[in-house]
């Protein structure tokens, strides 16, 4: 049966969704009001998570072969994480068979053109529409309730001649621990009446604000790395559903109108040309339907589509048209713009309902074009692909890295094969169980996205780019500019022009891949290679109170040489169950673990010597609210107790400066602003005195402010202005700067280590760097890692009196890995540190000079940070970690 095509009506006017139908007798057959429901009209009050499912289960049980429910997670809360699909009767009698098909046209492999003809002939366009990723962005919950109810009413003519062609589901909460929350401090601030003033306490949040989920990660930037449960869970609804539309609502500033594609520049070269020529023809119907409302709208000047890790991006390379819509936003019921005008939260949710609605009507018209280009999408996918990215397990450093990354690939919808044997490829040698990911497949788009080491700007965006910051502008660049998957990790990958010749097995989403305890004589006791599984076999070893030690330099030990940084668990102290403590404590982490006979080392530094460091268990505070940056210290709490299981004090930073620290070895202070003024003088004068009894003081990014500066008296590093122009005087810093300088060549920066305003913003790039390996910090880490940098902060080399530059940056040549880098940034940032150490007192001050933790998504650099953390206090003389 054909579809039929659904011509262009004009949108029924917006009082007969926001409000009640006036008719009795449409009211009769219209679905329950939300006023009905939960006792106030849309935009009239915010809704909570709970009463918007409770408003979608309302809607079901009116009309249940209208829509139907499920759950796709649940927050770290405990609050579920729901969705809704609306079609027609017959449409929510067959969901299975549409997604059925749906999945058929992803993949033409199976499916011939003529299979594919007619299956688009019966099969409706599935329009995902995502909604409230920010908890503060809060019009789109709203919205999404007053649009399902517009789906659901069977005497709307019109709506229901979009649901002969189109099945929308409904995603109107992504981050309900957020929006909670952004509730609860915005109903503590309100007064008898609602107060538009920028200044009134119910429009001003608290950190960390409502944005973030509980963990405080953006859920818009963790796509591809899929490190919370609610962008898991969302992923994975979205790869089983396999929508051609999709639209992620968002919030912007007040002052702002609404935001819909086309995006602005740049433009990711691997999208689908389609996809764009759709968002247009989606663009132009929004503008049509925003005039007849009489709302103001933009498109094209800011929110570019460059970065794959946004609710917009990712989708666009399973093919969908996946869109973002910015309202500007009333942060409560009511707000004044600079203008004087003030924005209710009705008209907010006005704005988003009207373009939820002008989606779904594009969407319905276009049904059959928006399959055809989902099916060619996939066609280019196998016919455009051309060689293999092959990813080396035997050549990583970490070899568990390659492991996470394989079954990270897989959660993005790319296949990933394990090599079955030994195998030749791009001129190399491979072994057994490294991984090759085929290019030639219906995911080739998102598998070169994730995996190329570069993805190129435009030269015409960069060369306005740099015409801009000739006129003192900033740049336009949105996010990241450095992305690569296989960089983030650091695992060596390589793209072949032919697929090697070599039977694999299919690899699956799991990532974490178990490995079988070597050897079977653990007299002595069990080596424990180093690097991210190690490093969660040394927690939970500390947990259960194993004996650890750390050799930090390479040694060969009965018969078997290993690299610095491997763990000891003697058997000597240890309970009488080890063996089946290892056993299931090496299969849980992953770890490469080795049974050991004897003690007997052959070379490098002995189990009993002083140069084994014994582990113990560290009591580890950070610092936590105000001036910290929200994400770092989410990013930060989050590696340690969600992906490690270790413990954290989260102390608020207004009581550092006075708190009893004594009970804690190691303190980490997370990217932020000022610490000194929260602290005080006295506050680091306490914290310079903690260090010295015996602590381990981390900085992470912007906080190595705080150890630089003088007055802190913490670590003899400066950070740098701008380098001056070639004939100009370098301006002389205001005491906590200094003058940059460029560092042309190795040998200078030799001599300048053996001896005696601010740059452009980096918008972020991955970078080289190489690790002093002898250094405990960075025992068990590669020689060569990449560092995300982003933002202007650089800092002078530690000379050798003063400490150890750990990590520096690689040469002004070679420097930049991924990413667009400014020239004068390129040159000062040569050869200058990411990671210092530094004895004070007993203690130690680590500073990185970057955020190792961002997002959760460096994993190459996680052992560095872990390294701090957990060896730091075993290289102190205050106790050596004891409590």
């Amino acid at each position: 049966m054909s579809r039929r095509r659904i011509a262009a009506r004009p949108l029924l006017a917006l009082s007969l969704v926001l409000a009640a139908a006036a008719s009795p007798v449409l009211a009769q057959q219209s679905p329950p009001t939300q006023d009905a429901v939960l006792g106030h009209a849309p935009g009239t009050r915010i809704t909570r998570p709970a009463e918007v499912r409770r408003y979608f289960e309302a809607l079901r049980a009116s009309a249940p072969d209208r829509m139907v429910m499920g759950d796709y997670g649940t927050t770290w809360e405990g609050r579920p994480l729901f969705w809704a699909a609306v079609g027609s009767p017959r449409n929510i009698a067959r969901l299975e068979e549409i997604k059925a098909a749906t999945r058929a046209l992803g993949d033409p492999r199976r499916t011939s053109p003529e299979q594919a003809r007619a299956l688009i002939n019966d099969t409706p366009v599935i329009v995902w529409m995502a909604y409230s990723v920010h908890g503060n962005e809060i019009s789109p919950a709203d919205a999404a309730m007053a649009a399902a109810r517009r789906l659901m009413d069977a005497a709307d003519a019109e709506a229901q001649g979009w649901m002969q062609n189109a099945v929308v589901v409904f995603v109107p909460t992504q981050n309900p621990d957020g929006r909670d929350r952004f509730i609860d401090t915005f109903e503590a601030g309100l007064g008898a009446q609602p107060n538009p003033d920028p200044l009134s306490a119910e429009r001003s949040e608290p950190w960390p604000s409502g944005r973030y989920n509980h963990n405080l990660f953006d859920l818009n930037r963790d796509w591809f790395i899929q490190s919370q449960p609610e962008t898991q869970g969302h992923a994975a609804l979205i790869r089983d559903w396999r929508p051609q539309v999709l639209v992620d609502s968002h919030e912007m500033g007040t002052d702002s109108s609404f935001f819909f594609p086309p995006e602005a520049n740049p433009l990711n070269p691997w999208i689908f040309p389609q996809i764009l020529d759709a968002r247009e023809r989606f663009g132009r119907n929004n503008g049509a339907r925003f005039d007849q409302a009489g709302l103001a709208y933009f498109t094209r000047e800011t929110f570019d589509a460059f970065y794959p890790g946004y609710g917009d991006g990712w989708p666009a390379y399973f093919g969908a048209v996946s869109m973002t819509y910015e309202q500007g936003s009333s942060r409560g019921l009511m707000a004044r713009r600079r203008t004087g005008e003030v924005i209710t939260y009705a008209d907010t949710v006005k704005g988003h309902l009207t373009a939820s609605l002008s989606t779904i009507e594009t969407a319905a018209r276009d049904r059959e074009k928006l399959l055809n280009d989902f099916y060619a999408f996939h066609r280019d996918g196998i016919a455009g692909g051309r060689g293999a990215y092959v990813i080396s397990r035997s050549g990583a450093a970490d070899p568990a890295a390659a492991d996470k990354l394989a079954g990270l690939l897989v959660r993005s919808g790319i296949e990933v094969g394990r090599a079955a044997a030994s195998f030749s490829a791009c001129g190399q040698t491979y072994r057994a169980g490294d991984y090759v990911v085929n290019l030639s497949q219906p995911q080739r788009r998102m598998a070169e996205v994730l995996l190329a080491k570069d993805v190129p700007l435009d030269p015409k965006f960069l060369a306005e780019q740099e015409a801009r910051r000739a006129r003192g502008l900033g740049d336009e660049i949105y996010d990241l500019t450095g992305w690569s998957m296989p960089l983030l990790f650091n695992v060596p990958t390589q793209k072949c022009a032919g697929a090697p010749s070599v039977q694999t097995t299919a690899v699956g989403p799991e990532l974490i891949r178990p490995v079988a305890v070597a050897g079977s004589d653990a007299a002595y006791g069990y080596a424990v290679n180093p690097g991210t599984a190690g490093m969660r076999f040394l927690t939970a070893a500390l947990k259960e109170n194993l004996p650890v030690r750390s050799i930090e330099e390479a040694f060969t030990l009965d018969g078997k040489a290993y690299a610095g940084g491997a763990f000891i668990v003697p058997r000597s102290g240890s309970p009488a169950d080890l063996d089946d403590r290892v056993r299931r404590i090496a299969a849980a982490s992953g770890a490469e673990v080795t049974a050991l006979a004897t003690s007997w080392v052959s070379s490098g530094p002995n189990v009993g010597s002083d140069e084994a460091r014994t582990i113990k268990a560290p009591r580890v505070a950070m610092a936590w609210d105000d001036p910290t940056d929200a994400e770092s210290a989410g990013s930060i709490r989050h590696i340690l107790e969600r992906e490690y299981g270790w413990p954290v004090t989260a102390v608020r930073t207004r009581r550092l400066g006075s708190a009893d620290l004594s009970r804690y070895q190691v303190l980490i202070l997370p990217s932020g602003g000022n610490y000194e003024k929260i602290l005080g003088a006295d506050g680091v004068a306490s914290l310079r005195a903690w260090v010295q009894s015996g602590g381990v003081l981390i900085g992470v990014g912007s906080a190595s402010r705080l150890l630089t500066d003088p007055d802190a008296k913490l670590l003899d590093s400066r950070r740098e202005t701008a380098v001056a122009p070639e004939g100009d005087k370098a301006e002389g810093g205001s005491g906590a700067t200094v003058p940059g300088v460029e560092i042309p060549s190795e040998a200078d920066y030799l001599d300048r280590t053996n001896h005696h305003g601010s740059p452009d913003s980096v918008a972020g790039v991955l970078a080289h760097a190489v690790v002093d390996q002898e250094h405990w910090l960075g025992a068990g880490v590669a020689r060569d890692l990449s560092v995300m940098v982003r933002g202007s902060d650089i800092y002078t080399p530690l000379t050798r009196e003063q400490g150890t530059n750990v990590v520096r940056l690689a040469g002004p040549d070679s420097v930049l890995a991924s990413g667009q880098l400014w020239a004068e940034n390129r040159r000062q940032l040569a050869y200058k540190p990411v990671a210092m150490a530094s004895e004070l007192g007993r203690g130690q001050v680590v500073a990185f000079t970057q955020d190792v933790t961002m997002r959760a998504f460096l994993e190459g650099l996680k052992p560095l940070f872990l390294n701090a953390v957990f060896r730091g206090p075993a290289h102190t003389s205050g106790g050596n970690g004891e409590d």
